[in-house]
Parts: structure tokens; C-alpha cells; sequence
């Protein structure tokens, strides 16, 4: 997936007013699965604007 296509996923997962808090927050832990694949076995990330939206949707994630 790209960048833009993962953050098109965030925006619509936090933008959506028809499901709850607790429904937003497992749509966000597996955007976040999906995200992990953009850093290889050693740790080092593949793409850094990708890690940069990872960290951003983990804190949301964390506040619902």
C-alpha cells in the first residue's frame, strides 16, 4: 500500500460517525498490521513517511 492509500484508510476510519470508539480502535490496530510491513526484520523502516503516519494513528489509538 502507499502512503496516500494508508492515510486515505486513517481518514476514514477516525471520520466515520456511524461507528463507535471501541469499532475505531481495532479498524486503527489493524491498520497498524498492515503499516508493521513497511519495516524489515532487522527494525529499520523501509519507508519513514509511513512510519511517521504509523506513530501518529498508534497515539490515536491509544486516546479512544
Amino acid at each position: 500500500m502507499t502512503l496516500a492509500e494508508y492515510n486515505e484508510k486513517y481518514e476514514s476510519i477516525i471520520r466515520s460517525s456511524n461507528i463507535s470508539d471501541r469499532q475505531k480502535a481495532l479498524q486503527l490496530a489493524d491498520l497498524m498490521i498492515d503499516m508493521e510491513g513497511q519495516i524489515n526484520q532487522a527494525g529499520e523502516v523501509q519507508n519513514k513517511e509511513v512510519f511517521a503516519l504509523y506513530k501518529k494513528v498508534s497515539l490515536l489509538s491509544t486516546l479512544l
